[in-house]
């Protein structure tokens, strides 16, 4: 009995041992992460920045009507887009790890982000009892709604924006909603959300109203999500009524 009881503490010991070595390699590839963020920030798209602004003011000096001033603007418009993704894909980096009960806080990281960067408001919403979320689900479901948050912020043109979680036992409901110009028809990216939100027995619902805004809807069952069951709310408000008797 003595010799199962060291072997099971031996076992449990190096066990330890092992996350807390998967632990710190996490927490250096984050500040790796961050390190480079900070590089590209401020040196490539800082850059970036400043030669968009000379060009700017050289443009200013041709002519209105001419055509080397349309081209200049339009070559202007794309690099303001392809600065635009670059500040989309260091945030990616700099976004905190979104695991168990941090997925709020993750999503909340990214939405002020992306209000500092185009100047809309946004805010988030949480209902229900928040409860830890599993790491991998986490991550999934972290990407999927940043995606939407980005897409709402670059093409909907909306004067305010939110998410919004709501921890339900029998889902996790998670919806960005704007008030933008709407859809007539979804991009071809949606497809790929979907994909991803099914591969994890959830579902992706976008519900758009031209002139009027945009909801995306992702739903995951809590048996998968949770990383303890929950019990439905009127079960929970029994129990602790017959704990007060």
């Amino acid at each position: 009995m003595l010799l199962a009881c060291l072997a099971a503490g031996a076992v449990c010991l190096l066990c330890l041992r092992r996350l807390r070595r998967a632990y710190h390699a996490r927490l250096r590839q984050l500040a790796e992460r961050e390190r480079v963020a900070t590089s590209l920030h401020d040196t490539l798209l800082q850059s970036m920045q400043g030669m968009i602004l000379r060009f700017q003011s050289v443009g200013h000096r041709m002519a209105a009507d001419s055509a080397e001033r349309a081209a200049l603007e339009q070559i202007l418009d794309q690099a303001d887009e392809v600065l635009a993704e670059g500040r989309h894909q260091i945030l990616a980096l700099r976004v905190p790890l979104a695991d168990g009960d941090r997925l709020s806080q993750a999503l909340a990281a990214a939405g002020q982000a992306l209000q500092e960067t185009f100047d809309v408001p946004f805010r988030m919403l949480i209902s229900g009892d928040p409860a830890p979320v599993n790491g991998d689900r986490a991550e999934q479901m972290y990407a999927i709604m940043r995606e939407a948050l980005v897409n709402a912020f670059q093409h909907a043109r909306a004067s305010r924006i939110e998410l919004s979680l709501d921890y339900g036992c029998a889902f996790l409901t998670l919806r960005v909603r704007d008030n933008g110009r709407g859809m007539t028809q979804l991009p071809a990216g949606y497809a790929a959300l979907r994909e991803r939100a099914a591969a994890m027995a959830a579902s992706l619902d976008v519900l758009s109203v031209p002139r009027q805004g945009t909801e995306v809807i992702l739903k995951v069952p809590g048996e998968v999500c949770y990383q303890t069951p929950r019990a439905p709310r009127r079960r929970r408000g029994l129990a602790a009524w017959l704990r007060r008797g």
